[in-house]
Parts: structure tokens; C-alpha cells; sequence
């Protein structure tokens, strides 16, 4: 198996150090080595543009994955926050002495929810019918705008005096806004000309960069590892009990805050992940509506991450451009559901190393030791 990425503890951040650590990723990597960008590549993604935001970008593995990807991976963080590289580098040591994390895609596609408004509720029902019945032509007049989409959903609910939609697509590699969004503005039209609303909103019920624990969108990809109890005593020093007992703890103020993701540093990683690898960061958001559970099973530890809306995409946007295309390759993932594989298993990674940093000293100590930029 591959070694950790090479550490000078004297000085990690000499550029002898990077050096090595580009150098472990067995790529050329110019523009993260500090060759600016060309502007011209950004065409179509800003506007009002003067330069480049440079964050430091750190990569850890190997991640060592099974199932629907199989393989080590090196993954690229960008981020200001010490102690967050280091603190997903240990949670994937832990994972690959433990023989990988499994990685499964229960589903994919990207949804838009358009609502269609009519005069009363027997005009509401009627078009939900008209739905039903011309589905075959709606699927088809979506797809027309497209060459990669594929409709996998389209049904109507009646919410008041009011239509609303659902249309899911597979988008490829892609994230698949844009697409979906021309796919919808078809099926909207189609239905309006047949049944006359008497308004349309093409985002009615909008989950869009929002939290939602009732529609999905993206992937939703599930880790989970099973770490031995001599796994766990070594490497997170403590044990499976006590990890159990604390996400009790935690799961209890989940549910008492209301919140949509019952996880701990998901969104530390995604973002890092998402900034690296040039995806649309906002999607944070939605992408962190998740579910972290660590448990006791015979002193072996059993934690799963549950990510039912993750956001992934390997072409389109920023994704091949600058040092965002350098980040990708240094993954090295074939396709848009291999990339979300790697971004769960690597998350479940950092919970599953934080959570032992809150029983011990760890989390204050190391934040004092690596996270401190002041003198």
C-alpha cells in the first residue's frame, strides 16, 4: 500500500517539502507549484474579474476505498484551518488499517421542482393527470435539450391550487443545473400550452444550496468502515464503547438543535474538497443533509456516513481549469460518481478522527500546535 504523503517536521513548509509532496503525487502540477493562470481560462464562470483567490491547498491519503471504487487515493484540501489536513490524514490511516472504507451510489440525479399555479383545485388535479397521461412526450421533449441528460423522474403532486413537479435527470459527469433547468423550462411549456396556469415558477420548491431532509439531489453515497477494536485502541486511543456513547451524546443535541446534518465536520472537508477541485462551493450546503453513526460492535467500531445529496462533478464549470484540473487529476477519478465515492469515504475519514480528538486532549492540543498562525 501507497505511504502517507512524506512531513519534514523541522520545517513542513520549506520548498523542499512541497516539493516532496508534489513529487509523491507523481503528477506535474505547475499551477499549484505558483505558475499563474491564464485569465482567459475563466471565460463563463465570473465576471468583474481581477486575479486569482490563492488558498492553500494540502492532500492526504492514501484513502483506501472498496466497492463502487475500488483503489488509494490522494486527496487535495483547500483551506486555511490548521489541524484540518492533518485531522482527515489520520482518520485514513485508520481507515486503511482497517482494509478500506465501502463506498456504495444508492442513486443519482439532479431535480428541479417546478410549480405550476391554477385558478382552483379541480384545475390543479386535472393537469396532474394531463401529466400522467402525456408522460412519454414530456421525457422526450425534456431530453431533446440535452445530449448527455437522462429523465429518470417526472410526477406531479398537488400542493393547494397548485402543480408541483418533479423532474430528475441523470446528468453524466456534469453537476447538471444548467441542463436540468433547459430540461424543465420544456416539460413547463409543454404543460402550460395543454392546461393554462395561471402562473409558473421554474424553481417552486427550490432545495437549491439548501439543507433538505426530504428531497434528495446529487448522489447519495454511503461509507462505512468496520475498524478493529486493536485499530481503534492504537490509532484513536480509545474505544468502541466510548466513541458509541459520545455520538449518543451528540445525536440527542442533533435532535434537539433541529439540525440536517448529524455529522461533525462534514462541511470542513467538503468545502476544502469542493474549493480544490473547482466545484460550485455553495452546494456545501446541500450537500452536507447527512448522517454520521459510530457504534459498538464487539469492541470493533462499525461508523457510516450517510450522504443522501451529494454534488459531484468531474466536467463543466471550474472542474477542468487551473489548479482545479491539477486537483482532479491528483484524485484521478474516472467519473462524477467515482469523485463522490472518494469525497464520502474521505469525509467519514475526518469524523471518524475527530470524534476520538473529543475524548482525549487532541483537539484543543493540536489546534494550539498546527492551527496557530500568530507568532
Amino acid at each position: 500500500m501507497k505511504s502517507s504523503p512524506p512531513r519534514d517536521p523541522g520545517d513542513d513548509l520549506a520548498p523542499a517539502s512541497l516539493a516532496a509532496r508534489r513529487a509523491y503525487t507523481g503528477l506535474e502540477l505547475p499551477h499549484l507549484a505558483g505558475v499563474p493562470v491564464d485569465p482567459a481560462s475563466a471565460r463563463g464562470n465570473v465576471e468583474g474579474m481581477v486575479g486569482y483567490a490563492q488558498v492553500p491547498v494540502g492532500i492526504a491519503g492514501p484513502l483506501v476505498l472498496r466497492g463502487d471504487a475500488e483503489g488509494s487515493y490522494t486527496v487535495p484540501f483547500a483551506t486555511t484551518e490548521g489541524t484540518m489536513v492533518a485531522s482527515y490524514q489520520r482518520g485514513m490511516k485508520v481507515i486503511a488499517e482497517s482494509g478500506g472504507a465501502r463506498v456504495r451510489v444508492m442513486r443519482e440525479g439532479y431535480a428541479l421542482f417546478p410549480l405550476l399555479a391554477y385558478p382552483g383545485l379541480d384545475e390543479a388535479i386535472a393537469a396532474g393527470r394531463w401529466v400522467d397521461a402525456h408522460r412519454g412526450a414530456l421525457v422526450t421533449a425534456a431530453e431533446a435539450t440535452t445530449r448527455h441528460g437522462k429523465v429518470t423522474e417526472l410526477h406531479g403532486e398537488i400542493l393547494g391550487q397548485r402543480l408541483l413537479l418533479t423532474l430528475r435527470m441523470h446528468t453524466g459527469d456534469a453537476q447538471g443545473a444548467n441542463m436540468v433547468n433547459r430540461a424543465a423550462q420544456a416539460v413547463v411549456g409543454a404543460i402550460s400550452s395543454a392546461t393554462a396556469p395561471t402562473r409558473v415558477a421554474l424553481h417552486g420548491y427550490d432545495p437549491e444550496k439548501r439543507a433538505s431532509t426530504r428531497h434528495w439531489r446529487g448522489r447519495w453515497v454511503v461509507a462505512s468502515v468496520r475498524v478493529p477494536a486493536s485499530v481503534v485502541a492504537a490509532r484513536l486511543r480509545t474505544t468502541s464503547a466510548a466513541l458509541a456513547h459520545l455520538w449518543a451524546d451528540y445525536q440527542l443535541a442533533y435532535a434537539r438543535m433541529g439540525t440536517a446534518n448529524h455529522a461533525l465536520q462534514v462541511a470542513n472537508g467538503l468545502a476544502a474538497i469542493y474549493v480544490a477541485t473547482g466545484q460550485d462551493a455553495a452546494y456545501t450546503a446541500e450537500s452536507c443533509a447527512c448522517t454520521l453513526s459510530l457504534e459498538d460492535d464487539g469492541g470493533e467500531l462499525v461508523a457510516t456516513l450517510d450522504l443522501p445529496s451529494l454534488h459531484a462533478a468531474t466536467v463543466g464549470g471550474g472542474t477542468q481549469k487551473g489548479t482545479a484540473a491539477e486537483c482532479q487529476r491528483i484524485i484521478g477519478a474516472r467519473s462524477a460518481r467515482e469523485l463522490a465515492c472518494v469525497m464520502a469515504g474521505a469525509l467519514l475519514a475526518g469524523d471518524l478522527n475527530l470524534a476520538a480528538s473529543f475524548l482525549g486532549d487532541d483537539f484543543a492540543g493540536a489546534h494550539e500546535r498546527l492551527g496557530r498562525s500568530r507568532p
